[in-house]
């Protein structure tokens, strides 16, 4: 009956742990989620107020684009901005969509 008292205890001491650790977390991860709203907006108001000149590589990728040569167009943007293979994929078919 003691062994049992015992166990049960150990139980319910890790259970409430378990409980505080959750608590704590999810309120970390409120703040974070809170930052990350605060800073997106900032960003938001920094991409309004400051023009990026296009890339000078846009024009080349553009033109292997229109004659044909996506491929080539993707194996310069990697090359040109250090990209994996999926997002110079999704570089290119956003200069496709502004041609």
């Amino acid at each position: 009956m003691m062994e049992n008292m015992g166990s049960m205890w150990l139980v319910g001491v890790a259970l409430v742990a378990v409980w505080v650790v959750y608590v704590v977390l999810n309120q970390q991860i409120q703040a974070l989620e809170v930052r990350m709203k605060q800073m997106s907006k900032r960003i938001e108001q920094l991409e309004a107020e400051v023009v990026l000149e296009e890339p000078a590589i846009n024009e080349e990728l553009r033109r292997l684009i229109a004659e044909g040569q996506e491929i080539r167009a993707v194996k310069a943007a990697r090359v040109a901005f250090g990209y994996s293979l999926i997002e110079a994929k999704q570089y290119i078919d956003g200069l496709k969509e502004n041609i």
